[in-house]
């Protein structure tokens, strides 16, 4: 039993006693018999003990945990589209688990915020929208199939259960908020492939993994023509200190993945379907405290009436342990889409460099601080030049 409760209970025998000592001067002590009361002062306690317990048990199930995070972000973009002033944004997150059986799953992820497009431009990968409402952005429930995980629910995302690693990349800053535009290798991490689907994964024991999933995206036509659907295929290798994979993703609607950058009536097309094909892999040195990523990816399109190039991007990263904390830097080269006549060529969008730091004030909080830029061309030329100060800091619990 814990302490409050025999506090609480023993101040309540007390209170028990009282008025037998009171009436003490009106009966003689024949008249009392201390078996007697002392059974029902015991019968008392045992009741007021037993509704503490129903109360401590029902308040909260022993096997669903809550983690979660408040960030608060801010930062300005120089040469921004949207504003150039400085920002102050946050998001919350809520992470809920709970499991049945011991060896299941039940996640719902919960989220709010006020940053990220089109509010702002400068964003970090704790930079989250929501129009300061809580939103369910995730519901499946996982269990185990012989060898296999499966996972199965209303809101999943490409990447949730997901075991090839393409980079180890930290990715805290700009570039995951905002990384200068769309890139073909970023798509199976993209916030915007989540709907009601399937996904099945395995981690063998040589250290190879595989994984499919189907995600339908509307709700009122699932896995029809009309309909926008997505399925993903990955494998994968993990060692001892080095790792590689390889990303497959079919998306029959692109429109609404890129909405955010550009709309496709902006772009005069009637609308695009495409997949991605991304390979990475990654290289820890330095006994585990510097890591080098490195990926590629091409997106081939196909819109009706259009002649579509492939476009491509690559991304080079390294986290480095320095200081108490992490000293990460990365470089990206991304492509777009430049529609004329009844082609849509690909279009550089430049390349992209930034530099942060992360510190562990202690467990619960992070500080992440560090400046984005644009690299000129060969011709001293920008094509999206945009520079991204700023910080972020993040409470776990």
């Amino acid at each position: 039993m814990k302490l409050f409760q025999r506090l609480f209970i023993a101040s309540t025998g007390l209170g028990l006693l009282s008025p037998l000592y009171a009436s003490t001067s009106e009966v003689t002590m024949s008249d009392f018999d201390p078996a007697e009361e002392l059974a029902i002062t015991n019968t008392r306690i045992d009741g007021l003990e037993a509704q503490l317990n129903n109360f401590e048990i029902g308040s909260f199930s022993d096997t669903t945990s809550l983690s979660g995070s408040a960030s608060f972000q801010v930062g300005a973009v120089d040469g921004s589209t949207i504003k150039e002033t400085v920002s102050a944004t946050y998001s919350y997150d809520l992470d809920l688990n709970t499991s049945f059986t011991g060896d299941d799953n039940l996640y719902v992820g919960i989220e709010t915020g006020n940053g990220g497009f089109p509010t702002v431009d400068f964003a970090l990968d704790s930079s989250g929208g929501g129009a300061d409402k809580l939103n369910v952005t995730s519901l499946y429930y996982e269990f185990p199939l012989g060898s296999y995980d499966v996972a199965v629910g209303p809101k999943l995302d490409s990447d949730d259960l997901m075991p090839t690693t393409i980079s180890k990349y930290s990715d805290k800053f700009f570039m995951a908020g905002s990384n200068g535009g769309l890139t073909a290798a970023d798509f199976y991490y993209a916030p915007g492939i989540t709907g009601a689907g399937v996904a099945i994964s395995r981690i063998f024991d040589n250290g190879f993994n595989a994984s499919a999933n189907l995600i339908g995206m509307s709700t009122d036509s699932l896995f029809t023509k009309e309909g926008t659907d997505t399925y993903t295929l990955s494998a994968g290798y993990d060692g001892e200190n080095y790792g590689l994979g390889i990303i497959y993703a079919d998306m029959d609607e692109l429109c609404s993945f890129i909405a955010g950058y550009k709309t496709c009536s902006a772009l005069g097309l009637s609308g695009i379907s495409a997949n991605t094909t991304s390979v990475g892999g990654y290289l820890t040195l330095n006994e585990g405290k510097t890591t080098l990523s490195a990926s590629i990816g091409v997106l081939s399109a196909e819109v009706p009436g259009t002649t579509v190039e492939n476009i491509h991007e690559a991304h080079f990263g390294i986290d480095h342990e320095a200081g108490g904390g992490v000293l990460s830097a990365a470089i990206k080269t991304s492509e777009f889409y430049t529609v004329i006549g009844s082609t849509a060529y690909a279009d550089t969008l430049g390349e992209f460099a930034e530099i942060y730091y992360t510190y562990d004030v202690n467990d619960s909080l992070e500080i992440t601080t560090g400046v984005s830029f644009a690299i000129p061309d060969n011709e001293g030329t920008y094509w999206l030049d945009r520079t991204a100060f700023g910080a972020g800091a993040t409470f776990k619990f």
